[in-house]
Formats: structure tokens, C-alpha cells, sequence
């Protein structure tokens, strides 16, 4: 989840998707893919089942809206996403950033 912070923002579900070496640096900021209830059926878009990404419903992981978020404004972790569900999101990033 990020959001809250000095800005006020809603609390929004994400998957980190940036390397431990940033994640984890001075720079204090992660890159994320935000996560919403509703999709598109976009190639973008991976659906995330809620038993396999602890939440409530079914949502879906919107590539095409990276995000660079301040560690600070990271609030709780829920799960680790799914090994196939992640490879699934790695290339949809592909796909949107060209690679």
C-alpha cells in the first residue's frame, strides 16, 4: 500500500516492481504498479486473483500507470504476488515500456 503522507492521499494497494538495490537506497524511492478494482481487458492490465494477492476482490495491476513513490509513503506490505502472476506483470512492463 502506499498513499497518507503529508500530501493526504488515499491509501492505494500496489506491486513493487523495482529492484532491491533501489528499493532499498539512499534515493528513498521505489518504483511501483498501481493496483485497481476495475480493468479494461488491456494487455496492461493482469488480473490478481484475491487468494492469490491478499486482497479483497479481484483486482488488476495497471502496467501502463507506473508510479515512483517515496519509502515513505509505503505503509504496510500484504503478500508476495504469485511467481507466475509476477511473470505475468514482468511482461505486460515489456510491453508497455517497449523492452
Amino acid at each position: 500500500m502506499y498513499g497518507a503522507g503529508a500530501r493526504g492521499l488515499a491509501r492505494r494497494p500496489a506491486v513493487v516492481v523495482s529492484v532491491d538495490v533501489l528499493n532499498n537506497g539512499a534515493g528513498g524511492l521505489v518504483i511501483v504498479v498501481p493496483v485497481a478494482t476495475i480493468g479494461y481487458g488491456l494487455r496492461s492490465h493482469v488480473e490478481l486473483e484475491p487468494e492469490a494477492s491478499g486482497l479483497d476482490h479481484t483486482s488488476y495491476a495497471r502496467c501502463d500507470q507506473l508510479r515512483v513513490v517515496s519509502t515513505e509513503r509505503m505503509t504496510t506490505r500484504q503478500e508476495t504476488i504469485a511467481p507466475g502472476t509476477m511473470r505475468l506483470i514482468d511482461q505486460a512492463l515489456r510491453f508497455v515500456l517497449d523492452l
